[in-house]
């Protein structure tokens, strides 16, 4: 187990105080096995409940703290490409990489997930996202959240992991091949994909976000399901200012808000609809040899299947083509009929342009210009939502629970 136990610069004085008694807590229950050297900063601990090593990284102390600028991608790339370091010199026998964080409890058969893959399956991996759910944990009592406040932010972050869900549920709805959940401490990564891509970027936030963008080019990443591959781990409701934005930093400002149910928005449904139509047609464009964005998607057949054109206004469809053109995505079209011998290597070249960046920007340019964002209040009357929760198994029950607690609708 490598700890990367980390702070900037610029840390508050209760994190300094925080990290040293964790070294010390550390010190006191495991056996030194090597003292760490002067210019390292490592050192290695031996776990005698557990017949396990802890390789401590101090990036806590003065002259090794982070800059201002430093953060939690910094912070798992060093402790990430540590491990990949070690299973390349063998000194490590596991292909995996599992990233987490000091705020999540991890269920008893966490590593069963990864040791159950098939060699074949484990190879052509790239990473596993494991599945997770938000909670207040035992031992988060006392002043560490009031009790005045706890309800109030397992509400919030219940809203807020809403979103999440809804998001990943409204991809796998468009069939991206981005849609799995980005969650930094939910993942776990292949060594050899991982130093494919050379590993994590060193990012104050969304550094899991760019990873597995660019791990799902060079392999496949699966989303493990708490109905049949593993237990959820927990991951702690809780504020936070320690990163720009993820969990804590979004449950700060939902807190803020005085009516989270009709402020906090959502990106309207028919944004996954247009979504699916683009990615729908690629076919269609090898099949023409055609690059011209406007005439295939106007000419798209009628259809009874959700997301068609038949079934959503002209301006739908005028702000999806200005959104793709705006990506240029003509070019790319152009560049991957070039390069391509079949019709699944032009999808593969297409998916690999169209990533997971490239679809965040196409859903808020269809955000910005035609279909604005929309509170929890009006999502759920929105008929196209329906569709949607049935891509995401845990979304149905969460939705309940919300309309019950958020807006008195049993």
């Amino acid at each position: 187990m490598i700890l990367v136990v980390n702070e900037a610069d610029t840390a508050p004085h209760h994190v300094s105080v925080a990290n040293q008694e964790f070294a010390a807590e550390l010190h006191a229950r495991f056996k030194l096995r090597r003292p760490s050297a002067a210019a390292s900063g490592l050192t290695l601990y031996h776990d005698p409940a557990s017949s396990r090593d802890v390789l401590l990284v101090d990036r806590f102390s003065d002259g090794r703290k982070f800059p201002a600028k430093g953060g939690v991608g910094q912070a798992r790339k060093i402790g990430a490409d540590l491990a990949a370091y070690l299973i390349h010199r063998r000194r490590v026998r596991s292909p995996w990489i599992h990233c987490t964080d000091a705020d999540v409890r991890l269920p008893h058969r966490y590593f069963t997930c990864s040791t159950a893959l098939s060699d074949t399956t484990a190879q052509d991996t790239a990473a596993l996202v494991y599945p997770f759910r938000h909670s207040i944990a035992a031992d988060q009592t006392g002043d560490e959240i009031p009790n005045i406040h706890r309800h109030k932010i397992i509400q919030v972050t219940q809203l807020y992991e809403y979103s999440l869900r809804y998001y990943v549920a409204g991809l796998s709805f468009a069939r991206s091949p981005y849609a799995f959940h980005t969650i930094g401490s939910t993942i776990a990564v292949n060594a050899a994909h991982y130093a494919k891509v050379r590993g994590f970027p060193r990012r104050q936030a969304g550094e899991d976000f760019y990873l597995l963008n660019k791990l799902a080019k060079v392999g496949s990443v699966m989303q493990l399901r708490s109905e049949t591959d593993c237990e959820p781990i927990d991951i702690a409701a809780r504020l936070s200012d320690r990163v720009p934005f993820g969990t804590g930093a979004a449950v700060g400002k939902i807190m803020e808000l005085e009516d989270p149910a009709r402020e906090f928005l959502f990106y309207h449904p028919c944004v996954f609809y247009l979504l699916r139509s683009w990615l729908g047609s690629l076919s269609t464009f090898w099949q023409s040899r055609s690059s011209d964005i406007g005439a295939i998607l106007s000419q798209r057949p009628v259809t009874d299947q959700p997301g068609s054109f038949s079934n959503h206004p002209p301006m739908d469809l005028q702000a999806l083509i200005g959104g793709l053109e705006e990506s240029r995505a003509t070019e790319a079209l152009q560049h991957a009929c070039r390069q391509s011998s079949d019709a699944n290597q032009f999808k593969r070249q297409m998916h690999t342009w169209f990533d997971a960046f490239r679809t965040l920007k196409l859903i808020h340019h269809l955000r910005d210009h035609h279909l604005p964002s929309i509170s929890f209040e009006a999502l759920v009357t929105e008929p196209n939502l329906d569709h949607l929760m049935r891509y995401e198994s845990t979304l149905p029950c969460l939705h309940k629970t919300l309309r019950r607690d958020w807006l008195d609708i049993c």
